[in-house]
């Protein structure tokens, strides 16, 4: 039986129904294709695989003292590209000369790495009914205590991944001692001295001391025999800056007319009860 010719609607001319079956065949092959490519393209943006990177940070926490330096590493995994991001901070200030400063090596140095002259200029200090506001030689005003700090490593592969480390800032360490002595009503000339200061019996005065650490909540004695030395305890306004960015501090130191005479030892001691000591900051003379 012979075949039914079937028309070219393009062309007009007879089709036998073998090159009707290829045309149709390949349209089908075309379809399928363009499918799958569409059902690949949307699965690929929908299908990110997590993230493996992670980051380790060492120590995770370490008590440094003021003025002094860390070494952290961190560690990362789960990426070709190790480096890490660092930086560091705190909920009490922002002020690097307050919670310090890292390196890009991972090296954190604490704040307050200044020193104390031994013949420095005197400080002026303003005082207005028994609290202290900055006077014409303070840079600063009074300082905030600043307990903790974070110290963190971000990486650079995948900034959502970091480590931290908890720092404690310590340290006390006494520079200077010196005394104020009373020019008005309002103001206080103050100067230190790297060796101490002399009280003579029966005199009440500011003692000045200088130090690292030396920060609201700090504690102040002086070695007596029973009660022949009283110390008044410093309230917040009392904490200064040296010019040099030194924390100081003044407070009343009361002698007895009958005080033994001789050296006697300053400690300081924090809410955490570590202390320091400088030996034979006040002499008691007659």
């Amino acid at each position: 039986m012979a075949e039914s010719p079937v028309v070219d609607v393009l062309h007009g001319e007879p089709m036998r129904y073998a090159r009707w079956s290829g045309l149709v065949a390949l349209i089908l092959l075309a379809l399928v294709a363009a499918g799958c490519g569409s059902s690949s393209s949307s699965s690929s943006g929908s299908n990110n695989p997590p993230s493996a990177v992670s980051v380790t940070l060492s120590p995770s926490s370490q008590t440094v003292g003021y003025g002094a330096t860390q070494q952290f590493t961190a560690t990362v995994t789960g990426a070709t590209n190790t480096a890490v991001t660092w930086s560091v901070s705190s909920s009490s200030s922002s002020n690097s000369s307050q919670i310090g400063a890292i390196s890009s090596s991972g090296l954190y140095t604490a704040p307050a790495a200044t020193s104390v002259p031994a013949d420095p200029v005197p400080q002026m200090v303003t005082v207005t009914g028994g609290q202290a506001v900055s006077g014409a030689n303070i840079t600063v005003p009074p300082l905030n205590s600043v307990d903790t700090v974070t110290v963190k490593a971000t990486s650079q592969a995948d900034n959502t991944k970091s480590a931290s480390a908890t720092v404690t800032l310590s340290g006390l360490s006494i520079l200077a001692v010196g005394r104020c002595t009373q020019i008005s009503a309002t103001q206080l000339s103050c100067s230190l001295s790297s060796t101490g200061t002399e009280i003579s019996q029966g005199q009440n005065v500011y003692l000045f001391v200088a130090g690292y650490g030396i920060l609201p909540g700090t504690s102040y004695t002086i070695s007596s025999n029973g009660t022949d030395v009283a110390v008044t305890q410093p309230l917040a306004g009392q904490f200064q800056t040296l010019s040099s960015g030194t924390p100081a501090v003044y407070f009343q130191v009361a002698v007895s007319p009958t005080a033994t005479l001789g050296p006697r030892n300053l400690v300081v001691r924090t809410q955490g009860s570590e202390l320091t000591s400088f030996v034979g900051a006040v002499n008691i003379t007659q």
